[in-house]
């Protein structure tokens, strides 16, 4: 019997061609010939191979967008003679999920300011604070005490994504310092600062 050789495409992670879906139709939405997942993976093919997800994923890509719609991330509507495939309020909060998982803070040169985030989150939002505690260690923050954090990058705007995210805001603050006190050889040593 004859061996077949079977190609295999780069492994992909868990949610990624949903990820990428979702990217595509937070631009704008899609017209389609029907409102039918195989119409939709056909255009959406053509958008994805530009992010590495070839036709051999065309069946990925039709149980994706099957789920996402059973989800109601994304959803078929009716104008004026065209189907759209567009995004919900629900794929949104999706897509800013995935957004948040991929933050990173942008490296640079140190401008000799310290910025240090303090936050206080109640008890009833435990899950939040414990989420944002192991965002900020992921993203390299350096953990000066229980709920203060330090960096020595800007970080306001990836700050205020968080924030929004879980939607706790009004309990944190950020300030900008040009030192940490008797303590700053910690912090500089994490970063290896000299």
């Amino acid at each position: 019997m004859a061996r077949v050789i079977v190609e295999r495409e780069d492994r992909m992670r868990k949610g990624q061609i949903a990820e990428e879906i979702l990217r595509v139709l937070s631009h704008r939405p899609i017209f389609l010939s029907s409102p039918k997942a195989s119409a939709a993976s056909q255009i959406l093919l053509s958008k994805l191979e530009a992010k590495g997800i070839g036709r051999r994923r065309r069946n990925n890509v039709k149980i994706a967008i099957d789920r996402l719609r059973r989800q109601r991330c994304i959803e078929y509507s009716h104008e004026s003679d065209k189907h759209l495939l567009r995004l919900t309020d629900s794929g949104e909060r999706r897509l800013l999920r995935y957004q948040i998982f991929h933050l990173k803070l942008a490296v640079s040169r140190w401008d000799k300011i310290w910025r240090i985030i303090l936050f206080d989150i109640p008890e009833e939002k435990k899950m939040a604070r414990d989420s944002i505690t192991r965002k900020l260690k992921n993203m390299g923050f350096y953990q000066f005490q229980r709920s203060v954090f330090v960096h020595y990058l800007d970080c306001q705007q990836e700050v205020n994504l968080i924030t929004d995210y879980f939607n706790v805001r009004e309990y944190f603050t950020l300030i900008e310092a040009f030192e940490l006190g008797n303590q700053e050889y910690k912090a500089k040593s994490f970063f290896e600062l000299s």
